[in-house]
């Protein structure tokens, strides 16, 4: 017979056996403000590892033919000409981002040079995830009400009023105007979601909006758009009506590897002071961003966790261990962060594909059988039990963030296809993370509901 222990076993439970903790990599101290008197011994300039920083041009590596492209792309608009919209592609942390900040910038200020006022925006698509969203965003990042009178609100008016509006607010302030849609991918409905034809997606509705705005009178000012995609054939997706008006140019970004990362890194070593660096460093925060696609976000970042690590604790130099630590550091935070913006539902259903591949000998799960285990960890905690579909809608978000696998499969003609799911990261990484939510937290891991998983996979 189980333990009462055993019995009451939660997944908070397992978060807290496992040193879950909302993460911080702060030491307490007695005077907890002292650090603003005190000066900083390993960073000379931090913000060079920021992720918005844009380096000038020669610590710009392996993406002069994209530059230069681009280039050619937006050159129009110094003159207050329409540029060639333009798709770039490429996995992330390959440049995609940085090249067009920094071109974008340099053909802002060529244009005002010129007595051109070009106006440049970047809107992180995924962050709005809707047409409208979008639209609110893009027109309240151009526009200055005291300039233009016009007021842009959160909601309240129809889509082609904020249009309208968007309109009113780029002729009054801009000749030419740079919109780079980043993530716009993002706006596209999966799949098999509510069966939305191409021409209806919010991204195609998007794109057909500002690139035809000029053509249809909308605007005297010229709009140039710039689409970025982590999907490779994201061009693919365009409704034929889109491609028509749209008519990208694809630019596609290969990743970096270990020696490109680590020139990229070297080119920002003035961040930190002299001789604070270990020669070690550079070269394994290249290898550990090698592995994840060339990612070059993911290698400076690591570079400056590493150094806050030293710095938190205190060290006159920052080490290999540094390195290690904030590798495992940055993976936990980075679980912690996705998981900590899941809606409730979520989180039940990626715990329970998390159980499933913790506690059987199983990694790949049909649909099915993780809806089985998502109702019963949701009837556990008194949540909504939502339909199979919507879960698996909404666990569709999460594919694209690289935390779960979906694909669909056969079995052959008796079993027909089916949905498969598997987890892209460590399920026990998962089940600390959402253990420290406080109704998650509640979720029941004991000896019955682990057998229960392996019935359910075993059927």
């Amino acid at each position: 017979m189980a333990s009462s222990e055993e019995q009451t076993r939660t997944l908070g439970d397992y978060a807290a056996e496992h040193g879950a903790v909302a993460h911080s990599r702060s030491k307490s101290r007695d005077d907890p403000l002292s650090v603003l008197d005190e000066e900083d011994p390993i960073f000379a300039n931090e913000d060079l590892l920021r992720i918005d920083h844009i380096p000038d041009h020669d610590k710009i590596v392996g993406r002069n033919d994209q530059i230069e492209t681009v280039a050619r792309r937006l050159k129009p608009t110094i003159d207050g000409g329409s540029g060639k919209g333009t798709l770039l592609l490429g996995k992330s942390g390959s440049g995609k981002t940085l090249v067009t900040r920094y071109v974008s910038r340099e053909v802002e200020e060529r244009g005002a040079s010129n007595d051109v006022r070009i106006g440049r925006t970047i809107i992180d698509c995924a962050q709005r995830r809707s047409e409208v969203q979008t639209i609110i965003h893009l027109a309240k990042s151009l526009n200055d009400s005291k300039k233009t009178g016009v007021e842009i609100p959160l909601s309240g008016i129809a889509t082609g009023a904020y249009y309208d509006r968007l309109w009113t607010v780029i002729d009054e302030l801009y000749d030419a105007v740079i919109v780079v849609l980043d993530e716009i991918d993002r706006l596209a409905p999966p799949d098999d979601a509510q069966n939305v034809p191409p021409e209806e997606a919010d991204d195609s509705k998007l794109l057909m909006q500002l690139s035809r705005a000029g053509e249809e009178n909308d605007v005297e000012a010229s709009i140039t758009v710039v689409g970025i995609s982590n999907d490779l054939k994201y061009g693919d997706r365009l409704d034929t009506r889109v491609e028509s008006s749209f008519a990208p140019d694809e630019i596609v970004f290969p990743a970096y590897d270990a020696d490109q990362l680590g020139d990229i890194l070297d080119r920002r070593r003035d961040a930190y002071h002299n001789s604070v660096l270990s020669d070690d460093v550079i070269p394994l925060c290249s290898a550990f961003s090698a592995q994840e696609h060339g990612d070059a976000r993911r290698a400076i970042d690591l570079f400056r966790l590493a150094g806050e690590i030293a710095r938190d604790d205190d060290a006159e130099h920052v080490r290999e261990e540094h390195v290690r630590a904030a590798n495992d550091d940055a993976e936990v935070t980075r679980i912690q962060d996705l998981i900590r913006g899941c809606p409730t539902q979520a989180k039940v259903a990626i715990a329970a594909l998390a159980a499933m591949d913790e506690y059987t000998n199983q990694s790949h799960f049909k649909a099915t059988e993780m809806y089985q285990v998502y109702r019963e960890f949701a009837k556990a905690i008194g949540t909504n039990v939502l339909g199979q579909k919507r879960i698996t809608d909404q666990l569709r978000e999460y594919e694209t963030l690289k935390i779960i696998d979906m694909t669909r499969t056969s079995d052959g003609y008796r079993e027909g296809t089916y949905l498969q799911l598997s987890l892209l990261d460590e399920a026990s990484l998962l089940l600390q993370s959402i253990g420290l939510d406080d109704q998650c937290s509640k979720i029941p891991i004991d000896t019955r509901m682990r057998q229960h998983l392996i019935d359910i996979v075993g059927r």
